[in-house]
């Protein structure tokens, strides 16, 4: 019993197969899908519904790539301002 209490677990192994995903080639094929409808929207044909033109996840991308850019202003900011009270310790000393 005095064994048993200091015997360790044995090790949990995570075996992860990778999956390779284009993210360029699913935009490609969606656009080229969409492109498709649209031909067929404006040739008449009665079985297809019209679609939304709208991409799925266009607010968030866009969400996104506006709190990249406001993050690299402020960064080139904080940037100048450092250089600037450099310049002027230096000008005062």
């Amino acid at each position: 019993m005095f064994f048993n209490f200091f015997k360790t677990r044995p090790v949990r192994q995570f075996e992860h197969i990778p999956i390779y995903w284009d993210k360029d080639k699913e935009e490609r094929e969606e656009r080229q899908q969409r492109i498709r409808q649209e031909v067929e929207n404006e040739h008449g044909n009665p079985n297809l519904k019209p679609k939304s033109t709208l991409k799925r996840g266009f607010l968030t991308n866009q969400r996104k790539e506006k709190a990249l850019t406001s993050q690299t202003n402020t960064f080139r900011m904080a940037v100048v301002i450092c250089l600037l009270i450099a310049a002027l310790a230096y000008m005062l000393h």
